[in-house]
């Protein structure tokens, strides 16, 4: 009898443990997925605004970042991202600028802190974005804000194909 108390307990905190590792995989994936967002880039002393910038994010299950903007000054970002804490995340990601000629002008870095929304379909970011030239000499840095929202497939059932 004592044996047979002994393996339930042992089964439930087995479960329980299963359980709350899948809830926090899946919490920390929370940000994973495609968004549009809205981009105001500001002067960080005075946040007086710069431009606007409407933007493309991919956040994928494996840590890698990805973005496209409304703008053919600057190309596709890459970087990471990760789960700092609840509803928080940071990221990390790089992109080339252009000069209106279409030559390189500078690399940007950008650190972005982000909140998620507790429903998830929305999150706001903060940050920073560095400019180097070509051997890696700060030209400025600059603030930015985010505005997203997450942007959903339709669910196609196997008739309409």
């Amino acid at each position: 009898m004592t044996k047979s108390i002994f393996r339930i307990f042992m089964i439930l905190a087995l479960g329980l443990a299963v359980a709350q590792t899948t809830l926090s995989a899946q919490e920390t994936r929370r940000l994973q997925g495609t968004w549009d967002v809205s981009v105001t880039v500001q002067d960080c002393q005075t946040g007086a605004p710069i431009r606007n910038v409407r933007s493309l994010q991919g956040f994928f299950r494996d840590g890698s970042f990805t973005e496209t903007a409304n703008t053919s000054l600057r190309g596709t970002s890459v970087g990471a991202w990760n789960h700092t804490g609840g509803h928080s995340y940071s990221a990390r990601y790089w992109f080339f600028r252009y000069k209106p000629d279409g030559t390189f002008a500078s690399i940007a870095q950008a650190i972005d802190m982000i909140t998620l929304s507790p429903d998830g379909t929305q999150f706001v970011a903060s940050g920073t974005i560095q400019d180097f030239d070509a051997n890696n000499v700060s030209l400025s840095i600059g603030c930015f804000t985010h505005a997203a929202k997450r942007l959903t497939a339709p669910h196609f059932d196997d008739q309409t194909h």
